[in-house]
C-alpha cells in the first residue's frame, strides 16, 4: 500500500482556515442567510440550518422552474433578480459547482460572505468525523486517505482529491465482496438491475436468493426484463429472485415515487408530497418482509434513506451479519452516522471506504466481520 496522499494534517489546516469564515457566517444568523442551490443537499441544509438557529431568507437557483416556489416556506428566487446583490451571508449547496458558484457571488457581491455548506458542516461536525476516521478506519490506509480526499473536496470546493482516489469496481472490489457462491443478496435501490446483473456476473450465476428491491416504474419495469435476459444467459432458476416494487425504510407503509420530467437518474423517495409527478408506491422494513429469513450482502443506494434502511433492517443485522455495501455521500452526516449506527449494531464489523465516481458522491462504505 502506498503511502497517503491526504494526511489528518492537510484536513486540520483547512479547517484551522476556514473557521474565521465559518464563524463570520454564524454572526448573521439572526440578521439572515441565504442558500445558493435548492435542490436535494438544499432542502436539507435548511433544515439544518434553522436547527441550528440560523434565520435563512431564501434560496437562490438558477432554475427557472423553480423561481417563485416556497421550500420549507422559504422561497426560492433567481441569481439575477437582484437576489445575490442582497444577500451578506450565503450558504452553496449547489455540490457541483461550487467553484463557478464562488465566482459568480464575487463577480456580483464581492462583500458577500460565503462558504460551501459541506465545508461549513465538517467543521461544525469536525471533532465527530475525526472520531469515525480514528476509530473505525484507521486500520486501513487506502480508507483513511478516502476519508481525508472526500473531507478536503468537502472543505475547498474541489473535486481533485476525489479524482485521485477514486476507484471504478464498486459494491464488489474488495474480496470479501465478491466470489461467494451461497449469497442471498438484498439490492435496495435496485434501478434498472445493473447492480443485480454485476452480483450475478462476480458470482458466476451462483446464489441462493436476490431480493431486488425498486420503488420506480420506467427502473422496474427494465429490471423486470433484464432478469428475465439473465435467467436465460445464466440458466438460474427465476424463482431464485425477488422483485419488488418498493422501497426499504424504518417501517411499513407507502410513500410519494417523485420524478424530475421522469427522468430515469433523478426520482426518490418522499414522505412530504409537494409538488412534482408522484405515485404512491409501498415501502417495508427489511426485517418485516424477511420475517426472520436470511440474508447475507446487502447492497444500499436508496437516495438518502439509508440511516432509515438501516433502522428498519436492525434485527436482520444484528442476527445475520451480512457484509453491506452502503451509500454514504447523500447527506453530510452520512459521513459518520451510517458508520456509528452500524457499529452499534454489531460491534465486530470492520468498515472500508472508498471513492467510485470522479465527483463528489459515489462513496461506499463498505461493512463486514472477520
Amino acid at each position: 500500500m502506498s503511502e497517503t496522499n491526504y494526511s489528518d494534517a492537510q484536513v486540520e489546516a483547512l479547517v484551522k482556515a476556514l473557521r474565521a469564515r465559518s464563524a463570520v457566517m454564524e454572526s448573521h444568523f439572526v440578521s439572515g442567510v441565504a442558500i445558493y442551490g435548492a435542490g436535494f443537499l438544499g432542502e436539507w441544509a435548511a433544515r439544518f440550518l434553522i436547527e441550528a438557529g440560523a434565520n435563512v431568507t431564501c434560496f437562490i437557483d438558477r432554475d427557472p422552474a423553480k423561481a417563485g416556489t416556497h421550500i420549507h416556506g422559504i422561497p426560492v428566487r433567481l441569481p439575477d433578480d437582484c437576489s445575490l446583490q442582497e444577500q451578506q451571508a450565503i450558504f452553496i449547496a449547489a455540490r457541483h459547482v461550487i467553484r463557478d458558484v464562488e465566482t459568480l457571488i464575487d463577480m456580483q457581491n464581492p462583500d458577500a460572505c460565503h462558504i460551501s455548506f459541506d465545508g461549513y458542516f465538517v467543521i461544525r461536525n469536525y471533532e465527530r468525523l475525526c472520531a469515525v476516521r480514528s476509530r473505525f478506519l484507521g486500520w486501513d490506509a487506502r480508507s483513511l486517505e478516502t476519508f481525508n480526499a472526500l473531507l478536503i473536496s468537502m472543505l475547498t470546493g474541489s473535486i481533485e482529491s476525489c479524482l485521485r482516489v477514486m476507484e471504478k469496481d464498486m459494491y464488489f472490489g474488495l474480496p470479501e465482496f465478491s466470489g461467494n457462491f451461497d449469497e442471498i443478496f438484498v439490492d435496495a435501490g435496485a434501478f434498472a438491475g445493473d447492480s443485480v446483473e454485476r452480483f450475478i456476473w462476480e458470482n458466476l450465476g451462483t446464489f441462493r436468493h436476490i431480493y431486488a428491491f425498486e420503488p420506480g416504474d420506467r427502473q422496474y419495469r427494465a429490471m423486470t426484463k433484464r432478469m428475465q435476459r439473465l435467467a436465460d444467459e445464466w440458466a438460474f432458476d427465476p424463482a431464485s429472485v425477488s422483485l419488488e416494487r418498493a422501497g426499504l425504510a424504518a417501517e411499513n407503509g407507502s410513500m410519494a415515487c417523485t420524478f424530475t420530467a421522469d427522468a430515469p437518474l433523478r426520482h426518490g423517495l418522499t414522505a412530504e408530497v409537494e409538488r412534482g409527478e408522484q405515485q404512491s408506491v409501498p415501502v417495508y422494513s427489511l426485517d418485516a418482509y424477511l420475517d426472520g429469513r436470511p440474508v447475507s450482502f446487502i447492497k444500499a443506494d436508496v437516495e438518502g434513506w439509508e440511516v432509515d434502511l438501516l433502522k428498519g433492517a436492525e434485527q436482520t443485522i444484528r442476527r445475520c451479519k451480512p457484509k453491506m455495501a452502503l451509500c454514504a455521500y447523500h447527506y453530510p452526516s452520512d459521513l459518520f452516522e451510517i458508520a456509528e449506527m452500524v457499529h452499534a449494531m454489531v460491534p465486530e464489523y470492520r468498515f472500508q471506504l472508498r471513492q467510485h465516481a470522479p465527483l463528489f458522491g459515489d462513496f461506499v462504505l463498505y461493512c463486514y466481520t472477520k
